[in-house]
């Protein structure tokens, strides 16, 4: 599990206290070490991130027109045809 020490203030008794904080848990309470209160931190207060907007449906890419192949060119009056 990922995470990072952080420095926090407990908001009951004014001390300051080192404790890791879990990257993937940023709501979990903590406790303080010296008077046991347990309270959330900054984390734990913020707004909860708006997923982002899903992305808009691909619009199908142009069918791409087949050419015919090329019909054979007939031939000009008078010129001999070619077997």
């Amino acid at each position: 599990m990922k995470g990072t020490q952080r420095k926090l203030t407990c908001p009951k008794c004014g001390k300051t206290f080192t404790a890791w904080r879990p990257d993937d848990l940023p709501g979990a309470p903590v406790k303080c070490y010296f008077c046991g209160n347990q309270f959330a931190d900054e984390a734990a207060q913020r707004k909860p991130v708006a997923p982002p907007p899903a992305p808009a449906p691909s619009v199908p890419a142009a069918e791409t027109t087949s050419v015919p192949a090329a019909a054979p060119v007939p031939a000009a009056a008078g010129e001999p045809e070619a077997n």
